[in-house]
Protein backbone atom coordinates (compact mmCIF):
# COMPACT_ATOMS: atom_id res chain seq x y z
CA UNK A 1 0.00 0.00 0.00
CA UNK A 2 0.93 3.79 -0.49
CA UNK A 3 2.77 5.86 3.02
CA UNK A 4 2.09 8.52 3.94
CA UNK A 5 5.29 10.17 5.08
CA UNK A 6 5.60 12.92 7.21
CA UNK A 7 8.94 14.90 6.97
CA UNK A 8 10.31 17.48 9.44
CA UNK A 9 10.74 19.76 5.79
CA UNK A 10 7.52 19.46 4.27
CA UNK A 11 6.55 22.84 2.93
CA UNK A 12 4.73 24.54 6.03
CA UNK A 13 1.36 24.29 4.34
CA UNK A 14 0.94 20.98 3.66
CA UNK A 15 2.74 20.01 7.09
CA UNK A 16 0.23 22.27 9.08
CA UNK A 17 -2.94 20.53 7.09
CA UNK A 18 -1.80 16.89 7.90
CA UNK A 19 -1.03 18.17 11.63
CA UNK A 20 -4.45 19.34 11.96
CA UNK A 21 -5.57 15.89 10.29
CA UNK A 22 -3.44 13.66 12.14
CA UNK A 23 -4.45 15.02 15.39
CA UNK A 24 -7.75 14.67 14.83
CA UNK A 25 -7.45 11.38 14.39
CA UNK A 26 -5.45 10.96 17.48
CA UNK A 27 -1.87 10.44 15.57
CA UNK A 28 1.04 12.38 16.35
CA UNK A 29 2.57 13.95 13.56
CA UNK A 30 5.61 15.40 15.14
CA UNK A 31 8.32 12.34 14.34
CA UNK A 32 10.38 12.52 11.55
CA UNK A 33 10.00 9.76 8.94
CA UNK A 34 7.04 8.76 10.10
CA UNK A 35 4.61 6.37 7.88
CA UNK A 36 1.18 5.99 7.90
CA UNK A 37 -0.46 3.50 5.42
CA UNK A 38 -2.63 6.00 2.95
CA UNK A 39 -5.65 2.67 3.38
CA UNK A 40 -6.00 3.25 6.89
CA UNK A 41 -5.76 6.99 6.71
CA UNK A 42 -8.93 7.09 5.05
CA UNK A 43 -10.60 4.34 6.97
CA UNK A 44 -9.83 6.76 9.75
CA UNK A 45 -11.51 9.92 8.06
CA UNK A 46 -14.17 7.55 7.10
CA UNK A 47 -14.97 6.48 10.12
CA UNK A 48 -14.88 10.87 11.54
CA UNK A 49 -17.05 11.48 9.14
CA UNK A 50 -19.85 8.40 10.11
CA UNK A 51 -19.20 8.99 13.91
CA UNK A 52 -22.85 10.60 15.07
CA UNK A 53 -21.39 14.15 16.65
CA UNK A 54 -23.56 14.76 19.88
CA UNK A 55 -22.81 18.38 20.21
CA UNK A 56 -24.05 19.13 17.03
CA UNK A 57 -26.90 16.45 17.60
CA UNK A 58 -28.27 18.85 20.08
CA UNK A 59 -27.54 22.17 18.02
CA UNK A 60 -29.17 21.38 14.78
CA UNK A 61 -31.19 17.69 15.74
CA UNK A 62 -31.35 14.20 14.36
CA UNK A 63 -33.26 14.84 10.80
CA UNK A 64 -30.14 17.70 9.86
CA UNK A 65 -27.17 15.45 11.35
CA UNK A 66 -28.41 12.53 9.34
CA UNK A 67 -28.90 14.32 6.09
CA UNK A 68 -25.31 16.07 7.11
CA UNK A 69 -23.95 12.29 7.42
CA UNK A 70 -25.46 11.39 4.17
CA UNK A 71 -24.00 13.98 2.05
CA UNK A 72 -20.95 14.06 3.33
CA UNK A 73 -20.08 10.30 2.83
CA UNK A 74 -21.51 10.73 -1.14
CA UNK A 75 -25.29 9.56 -0.52
CA UNK A 76 -28.78 11.95 -1.57
CA UNK A 77 -31.47 13.09 0.68
CA UNK A 78 -34.86 13.67 -0.02
CA UNK A 79 -37.04 16.04 3.09
CA UNK A 80 -40.65 15.91 3.36
CA UNK A 81 -40.76 19.91 3.20
CA UNK A 82 -39.17 19.57 -1.02
CA UNK A 83 -40.81 16.12 -1.92
CA UNK A 84 -39.31 16.68 -5.89
CA UNK A 85 -36.00 17.02 -4.63
CA UNK A 86 -33.00 14.72 -4.18
CA UNK A 87 -30.34 17.28 -2.20
CA UNK A 88 -26.09 15.64 -3.53
CA UNK A 89 -24.33 18.44 -2.41
CA UNK A 90 -23.48 19.29 1.10
CA UNK A 91 -23.88 23.18 0.39
CA UNK A 92 -27.65 22.67 -0.62
CA UNK A 93 -28.84 23.07 3.07
CA UNK A 94 -30.16 25.73 4.05
CA UNK A 95 -27.44 27.71 5.55
CA UNK A 96 -29.65 28.37 9.17
CA UNK A 97 -29.91 25.44 10.53
CA UNK A 98 -32.86 26.65 12.49
CA UNK A 99 -35.05 25.69 9.48
CA UNK A 100 -36.87 23.29 9.74
CA UNK A 101 -36.18 19.85 7.47
CA UNK A 102 -37.82 16.97 7.93
CA UNK A 103 -35.57 13.70 6.40
CA UNK A 104 -37.82 11.92 3.76
CA UNK A 105 -35.45 9.52 2.02
CA UNK A 106 -32.15 8.09 1.97
CA UNK A 107 -29.99 7.27 -0.96
CA UNK A 108 -26.86 5.73 -0.35
CA UNK A 109 -25.72 4.42 -3.41
CA UNK A 110 -22.12 4.38 -3.95
CA UNK A 111 -21.43 5.97 -0.66
CA UNK A 112 -18.91 5.55 1.64
CA UNK A 113 -21.67 5.35 5.08
CA UNK A 114 -20.68 2.94 7.39
CA UNK A 115 -22.01 0.77 9.85
CA UNK A 116 -21.30 2.96 13.06
CA UNK A 117 -22.99 5.93 10.95
CA UNK A 118 -26.50 4.24 11.26
CA UNK A 119 -26.64 5.83 14.85
CA UNK A 120 -27.67 8.63 12.82
CA UNK A 121 -31.04 7.51 12.43
CA UNK A 122 -32.37 7.32 15.89
CA UNK A 123 -34.69 10.24 16.13
CA UNK A 124 -35.23 10.56 12.55
CA UNK A 125 -39.30 9.71 12.97
CA UNK A 126 -40.31 10.24 9.15
CA UNK A 127 -37.97 8.25 6.94
CA UNK A 128 -40.05 6.15 4.56
CA UNK A 129 -37.18 5.15 2.15
CA UNK A 130 -33.81 3.98 2.31
CA UNK A 131 -31.51 2.94 -0.56
CA UNK A 132 -28.11 1.08 0.24
CA UNK A 133 -26.16 0.03 -3.31
CA UNK A 134 -22.72 -1.12 -3.34
CA UNK A 135 -21.98 0.81 -0.02
CA UNK A 136 -18.84 -1.83 0.81
CA UNK A 137 -18.49 -0.26 4.12
CA UNK A 138 -21.55 -1.98 4.93
CA UNK A 139 -22.50 -4.67 7.25
CA UNK A 140 -24.49 -6.51 9.80
CA UNK A 141 -23.93 -4.71 12.43
CA UNK A 142 -25.71 -1.77 11.33
CA UNK A 143 -29.01 -2.59 10.73
CA UNK A 144 -30.56 -3.02 13.98
CA UNK A 145 -30.49 0.89 14.13
CA UNK A 146 -33.46 0.43 11.46
CA UNK A 147 -35.79 -0.52 14.13
CA UNK A 148 -35.73 2.76 15.84
CA UNK A 149 -37.99 4.33 12.33
CA UNK A 150 -39.89 1.01 12.10
CA UNK A 151 -43.04 3.34 12.22
CA UNK A 152 -42.08 5.62 8.93
CA UNK A 153 -39.85 3.23 6.88
CA UNK A 154 -41.92 1.83 4.12
CA UNK A 155 -39.24 1.03 1.25
CA UNK A 156 -35.94 -0.50 1.66
CA UNK A 157 -33.32 -1.78 -1.27
CA UNK A 158 -30.05 -3.38 -0.46
CA UNK A 159 -28.15 -4.21 -3.13
CA UNK A 160 -24.45 -5.15 -3.93
CA UNK A 161 -23.10 -4.75 -0.43
CA UNK A 162 -20.22 -7.55 0.07
CA UNK A 163 -20.66 -7.86 3.56
CA UNK A 164 -23.94 -8.04 4.23
CA UNK A 165 -25.05 -12.35 5.13
CA UNK A 166 -27.68 -14.01 6.53
CA UNK A 167 -27.22 -12.44 9.86
CA UNK A 168 -27.96 -8.88 9.02
CA UNK A 169 -31.03 -9.59 7.18
CA UNK A 170 -32.78 -11.57 9.66
CA UNK A 171 -32.22 -7.91 11.81
CA UNK A 172 -35.14 -6.87 8.91
CA UNK A 173 -37.49 -9.12 10.87
CA UNK A 174 -38.40 -5.92 12.94
CA UNK A 175 -39.16 -3.70 10.28
CA UNK A 176 -43.07 -4.47 10.76
CA UNK A 177 -44.22 -1.45 8.43
CA UNK A 178 -42.44 -2.19 5.72
CA UNK A 179 -43.98 -2.16 2.25
CA UNK A 180 -41.19 -3.11 -0.50
CA UNK A 181 -37.84 -4.81 0.27
CA UNK A 182 -35.84 -5.65 -2.22
CA UNK A 183 -32.54 -7.96 -1.81
CA UNK A 184 -30.04 -7.91 -4.77
CA UNK A 185 -26.41 -8.86 -5.37
CA UNK A 186 -25.44 -9.93 -1.93
CA UNK A 187 -22.86 -12.36 -2.59
CA UNK A 188 -22.18 -13.21 0.93
CA UNK A 189 -25.72 -14.27 1.69
CA UNK A 190 -25.62 -18.20 0.83
CA UNK A 191 -29.49 -18.99 0.70
CA UNK A 192 -31.14 -15.74 -0.67
CA UNK A 193 -34.20 -17.11 -1.53
CA UNK A 194 -34.55 -18.83 2.05
CA UNK A 195 -33.89 -15.78 3.99
CA UNK A 196 -36.76 -14.12 1.94
CA UNK A 197 -39.06 -16.95 2.99
CA UNK A 198 -38.15 -16.67 6.67
CA UNK A 199 -38.66 -12.16 6.14
CA UNK A 200 -42.18 -12.80 4.22
CA UNK A 201 -43.23 -15.04 7.45
CA UNK A 202 -42.56 -12.23 9.51
CA UNK A 203 -43.05 -9.07 7.36
CA UNK A 204 -46.99 -10.20 6.10
CA UNK A 205 -47.62 -6.72 4.43
CA UNK A 206 -44.48 -6.47 2.32
CA UNK A 207 -43.31 -7.05 -1.16
CA UNK A 208 -40.38 -8.91 -0.69
CA UNK A 209 -38.04 -9.12 -4.06
CA UNK A 210 -34.84 -11.33 -4.79
CA UNK A 211 -32.09 -12.04 -7.10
Amino acid sequence: DNKIVIQQNTPSKTSQFYKMLLSSLGIHPALRGTQINSRSLWQWINIIFNTVDKSRLRKVGPDRLCAEWVLKNGGAVRFTEHPKNLFRDYNMLPPDFRTKITLKEIDATNSSIMTVGFAHLEGCGKIDRIIISNCKYIDNRGFHHMTSINDSLKSLDITQCQNVTESGLHELKGLTKLQQLTLKDLPAVKDLPGVATELRAHLTQCRIEVT
